[in-house]
């Protein structure tokens, strides 16, 4: 097996924030060292970098607990979980609709992850498929429903994570392809995945917008492409409408 590398310095400080976070008490800073077992030297550069990025704060009486970067990643983590349960029915309708296996695909970072699953009436056998699924955003259909409506500078920033393991002469081409392919995905209002990441597997994809008109991610229906020949036009309607949905149910929570 492939041995993991990690960085002892971020072990250090996640753990070092994980203490203040647990503590009873907002704890000083010595008590964390020798909890920890870590040099009182070290800590000091592991809490002034903590302070700088605003995840540790410093009371007057010298104890420490979170600052309002926490409060941010927190923000983020329960948007991102809110939209998963709030569209998860839309997912489930679409699902129902189509009897294809249905999902939800969000953003996160310069990922393109997949969030919710729901298996159709009909088989499908795709060993790949698994809620957590990201990467080759550049051929995924929900990958490309997103790049193709992202800024420019998100859009190089994911498709250069994405493109990561191919080499220059590779990727190139690629690239010049899909400058063409995400105009046509913009303009007809869904993407797909025609073979590209498994075999005889087709996937349709069309993004979701947040109430500023910002992609927010995309449902997707995957089937087996003999399945998809025969009512390619219905399978496209339903993964937009369902689209469509989602996006008018994400307007509507923030007017309401």
């Amino acid at each position: 097996m492939e041995q993991q590398t990690t960085l002892q310095t971020v072990e250090r400080a996640i753990t070092f924030l994980e203490y203040v976070a647990e503590a009873a008490e907002p704890p000083h800073i010595r008590e964390i060292s020798e909890a920890l077992d870590l040099n009182i030297t070290t800590c000091y550069h592991l809490l002034r970098t903590l302070v700088a990025r605003n995840y540790i704060k410093r009371r007057t009486d010298g104890r420490l607990e979170l600052g309002d970067g926490v409060n941010k990643l927190f923000r983020s983590y329960r948007r991102t979980t809110d939209i998963e349960e709030y569209l998860a029915d839309v997912v489930k309708r679409l699902a129902a609709n189509t009897f294809e296996t249905s999902s939800l695909s969000l953003i996160e970072g310069d990922s393109v992850i997949l969030k919710v699953l729901v298996e159709g009436s009909h088989r499908l056998r795709v060993a790949g498929l698994y809620i957590g699924l990201k990467g080759y955003e550049y051929r995924r259909a929900a990958g490309k429903a997103v790049l193709s409506h992202l800024r420019e500078k998100e859009r190089s920033a994911m498709l250069d994570k994405s493109l990561a393991d191919l080499s220059e002469k590779q990727s190139k081409p690629i690239r010049k392809a899909l400058e063409k392919e995400f105009k046509q995905i913009a303009a007809r209002g869904w993407a797909i995945d025609d073979g590209q990441t498994e075999e005889g597997i087709i996937a349709i994809g069309a993004p979701i917008f947040d109430a500023q008109g910002h992609v927010l991610g995309a449902v997707s229906t995957i089937l087996p492409t003999v399945r998809m020949e025969k009512s390619r036009d219905k399978f496209i309607q339903s993964v937009m409408a369902a689209a469509g949905e989602a996006t008018q149910l994400l307007k509507e929570a923030v007017e309401d």
